[in-house]
C-alpha cells in the first residue's frame, strides 16, 4: 500500500541516513520501525526486570549471592589534602 507522509526535511534526511547505514530503503527502514512499535508481548508474559535481564544463563544461584559490604563512612579515616604545590 502506498502512503504519503509529511515529514520535516531534516527529519527525513536523518531517516534516510539511518536507512542507508542499515543498507535498507527508507520504506523498509520505516516499516521495521513500525513493526517493532506495534509488537505486543504475549498475553500473560511480563517484561523482564533489569536483574532478570542481567542473568547469565547456566550460572548457579550462588554466583549472584555476593555480599559486598561497604565501609561505614564515619569510620573511614580521611586524608588531608590541599591544592597548594608541595615544596620539595
Amino acid at each position: 500500500m502506498n502512503v504519503t507522509l509529511k515529514l520535516p526535511d531534516d527529519l527525513c534526511r536523518k531517516a534516510r541516513h539511518c536507512a542507508v547505514d542499515e543498507s535498507k530503503s527508507l520504506s523498509a527502514w520505516v516499516t521495521g520501525l513500525i513493526e517493532r512499535a506495534l509488537e505486543k508481548p504475549e498475553p500473560g508474559v511480563r517484561p523482564q526486570t533489569l536483574a532478570e535481564a542481567m542473568m547469565v544463563p547456566g550460572m548457579p544461584d550462588s554466583f549472584y549471592e555476593k555480599d559486598f559490604p561497604l565501609p561505614d563512612r564515619r569510620e573511614v579515616n580521611h586524608r588531608e589534602f590541599s591544592f597548594e604545590q608541595d615544596e620539595d
